[in-house]
């Protein structure tokens, strides 16, 4: 999979897509396509199931639930691929670990220093409308 086979394409704009349900601009855009390409140069090789775009993906969603459960993260994608028309992946989590695993520390640091940046260097607004130093 390279970055203009469609299969590609489609990872990135569901990881860009899944993260930008905020209603405002700004926060719509916390993953740019450039980030997430910059991510997936530094995972090369070839990935059957899991390519570092859907694994990011699955663990960003994984990370953000309550539980942190691996599985029930497979199976609510399975699910949305399910009614996408698209093909699932099975629900058993051994392959995501180890793909989870092979994710390069350093390239998700990056990612979420890059991503996070532009509101790291912009005054807090607090919920009186008064800005925080």
């Amino acid at each position: 999979m390279n970055k203009s086979s469609p299969e590609y394409l489609r990872l990135a704009n569901d990881c860009r897509n899944q993260f930008a349900q905020a209603s405002d601009a700004e926060h719509s855009s916390i993953l740019r396509s450039e980030d997430i390409d910059g991510f997936q140069d530094q995972h090369p090789g070839r990935a059957r199931n899991y390519p570092a775009v859907k694994t990011l993906t699955l663990f960003i969603r994984q990370v953000s639930n309550d539980d942190k459960s691996c599985c029930k993260v497979l199976i609510q994608d399975s699910a949305d691929q399910l009614a996408l028309g698209q093909k699932t992946l099975k629900i058993e989590n051994d392959a995501y670990c180890k793909a989870r695993m092979r994710l390069n520390e350093l390239a998700l640091k990056s990612l979420f220093k890059t991503s996070g940046c532009p509101f790291l260097m912009k005054p807090r607004q607090t919920g009186c409308g008064t800005t925080a130093e």
